[in-house]
């Protein structure tokens, strides 16, 4: 079970994190394979990173993205105190890099808030320590050498030994400020594996590239990459939450009307409902029913034979058939049938009081093992019906008949 889960984090983290990966990669190998040609496009448009960002920013503003907004502020910062913008000290450059990593790590741990004025002081609040951090680890690089040598270095002398380089990129302190906030990154990405997080785990090791480089022409290339991934989580995120069922997670209604735009002359439509739902809430519970009815679109969603499954509303759901008809579809829908009815759900009681009034000890209750059961109804396309709506009423006469047939079963309509 524990592996399962595992695999199916790791596949969702591919899923979420491939195609920004991808654009990273992309962006990095054309700047290398044509440097004339993309320094000499950043020097006639050097306004480019900030217009992408700026975009980026006011796209994950309008849907309540508020970390991919400070994301992309942070971005800004890193562009702006590069060379030749910003020719700093030594003792400058060390505190911008801790005041990056703080912000980073933050952004990383938090969740969006909105912007509203409460959450607007929060975020300055969180601004202003950071930058406190990052002027409070100043003195262990430049003005305390002995503690840098004596508690510094020791807790990350082994990276340094292990990877000499780190000595031209990094302080001591800088990889500790790397390693508590790769140590935040593994554990949110544990915890809240999201297409937001995603995104911030990879800015993050992105940025540790900046800081690290030097070079102006790369850190543009990059920042502009960033910001059209921003900007591609928020539109993905928006697509889900108008595409997808939110507590099912498959394809919701809108997405199903979509898809009718895009099916051909023929076609099968599959009206599926739960039976007895109202009953099985009023009984166990809406919580309880919340569980059946992810359940029962999981097993829907496995449907063979090209079907594809969405939620209608409530305990409906329907199942479309591009160019197949009723008979093509029937083993399948009755595969699926089986499927539901067939798989035992435990319930688990409440615990008991240890006692009753009078004393006497009570017996814990027993796991409860119940059944659900859905009836279809099957309807295509023809020369009668050819509007959607008239196949699907067709459809729900079928299911109508398939509930009077005793439910659990499947009725095609005539």
């Amino acid at each position: 079970m524990l592996f399962a889960s595992v695999l199916q984090g790791l596949s969702r983290l591919f899923t979420l994190g491939f195609l920004p990966l991808i654009l990273l990669a992309s962006s990095c190998t054309l700047f290398f394979l044509y440097p004339q040609l993309i320094s000499s496009t950043f020097t006639r448009l050097p306004w480019l990173p900030a217009i992408c960002l700026g975009i980026a920013a006011l796209i994950a503003w309008q849907f309540g993205r508020s970390r991919l907004v400070w994301l992309s502020l942070v971005l800004f910062f890193i562009l702006q105190t590069i060379e030749p913008h910003w020719p700093a000290s030594d003792s400058l450059i060390f505190a911008r890099s801790s005041f990056i990593l703080v912000m980073l790590g933050w952004l990383m741990l938090d969740i969006d808030r909105g912007f509203s004025l409460r959450n607007l002081i929060y975020s300055f609040l969180i601004l202003g320590c950071a930058g406190l951090v990052a002027v409070w680890l100043l003195p262990l690089v430049t003005a305390a050498p002995m503690v840098q040598q004596y508690v510094v270095m020791p807790s990350t002398s082994w990276l340094f030994t292990l990877l000499p380089r780190f000595y031209q990129w990094y302080t001591p302190s800088d990889v500790m400020l790397i390693l508590i906030s790769a140590t935040i990154a593994c554990i949110m990405l544990v915890i809240r594996l999201t297409n937001s997080q995603v995104i911030l785990v990879l800015s993050w090791l992105a940025c540790l590239v900046l800081l690290a480089v030097a070079e102006q022409t790369l850190n543009q290339v990059m920042v502009c990459t960033l910001a059209v991934i921003i900007a591609y989580a928020v539109i993905r995120d928006s697509f889900f939450m108008a595409y997808k069922d939110e507590l099912t997670g498959i394809p919701s209604r809108r997405a199903l009307m979509q898809k009718v735009d895009t099916l051909g002359r023929k076609y099968t439509l599959v009206m599926s409902d739960i039976d007895h739902f109202k009953k099985f809430n009023d009984t166990y519970g809406h919580d309880v029913g919340d569980e059946v009815l992810k359940l029962v679109a999981s097993k829907l969603s496995k449907v063979s034979g090209g079907g594809q499954a969405f939620r209608f509303g409530g305990e409906e759901f329907v199942l479309l058939f591009a160019n197949k008809t009723p008979e093509q579809v029937l083993p399948h829908i009755e595969a699926i049938r089986c499927l539901i009815a067939d798989y035992d759900i435990a319930l688990r009681s409440q615990p008991r009081p240890a006692k009753k009034p009078g004393g006497k000890p009570q017996i814990a209750a027993k796991n409860k093992i119940v059944n659900v059961t859905s009836s279809f109804g099957v309807a295509q396309k023809s020369k009668l019906y050819r509007d959607f709506n008239a196949v699907m009423k067709q459809a729900d006469i079928a299911l109508y008949a398939a509930k009077k047939a005793g439910r659990n079963c499947v009725k095609v309509s005539k």
